[in-house]
């Protein structure tokens, strides 16, 4: 897995955010000058599948890119997604994601766990490189 630069423009939610938690990321990438893990995002759609929060403090920032890892979402068995606990009365399925994404009409936060068998990469990437 390959970490890219990714133009936020492009980039499409499928969940809504925590303040409180965006609060805390904002101050955690001004205290370190930039970002470290990557967003998780469908290649062909660019849905955000994990990362949410670090997509709207790059919009806090006013970034162009942020890092990402691309991903073939829907064709690769190593990605799964559930509900997080407490939400397991909503549908959560590969293509409620993507839906939802396209429709703009955002899942409440934390409603999506993904996880992905494969460990994926880490590397510092300072904002000015991402104006």
């Amino acid at each position: 897995m390959e970490i890219v630069l990714v133009r936020v423009d492009e980039l499409l939610p499928h969940e809504e955010i925590k303040p409180k938690n965006l609060e805390k990321m904002i101050k955690w990438v001004e205290k370190r000058g930039g970002f470290f893990e990557p967003l998780l995002v469908d290649k062909k759609t660019r849905t955000i599948l994990d990362g949410h929060h670090r997509y709207n403090s790059a919009l806090h920032f006013g970034l162009e890119k942020i890092p990402g890892i691309e991903v073939d979402y829907l064709g690769d068995d190593s990605i799964q997604v559930m509900a997080w606990p407490g939400k397991e009365n909503m549908t959560v399925t590969k293509q409620s994601v993507l839906s939802t994404a396209k429709s703009g009409n955002l899942f409440p936060p934390k409603t999506s766990k993904h996880s992905i068998s494969i460990d994926y990469p880490q590397q510092f990437f300072p904002l000015e490189e991402l104006r």
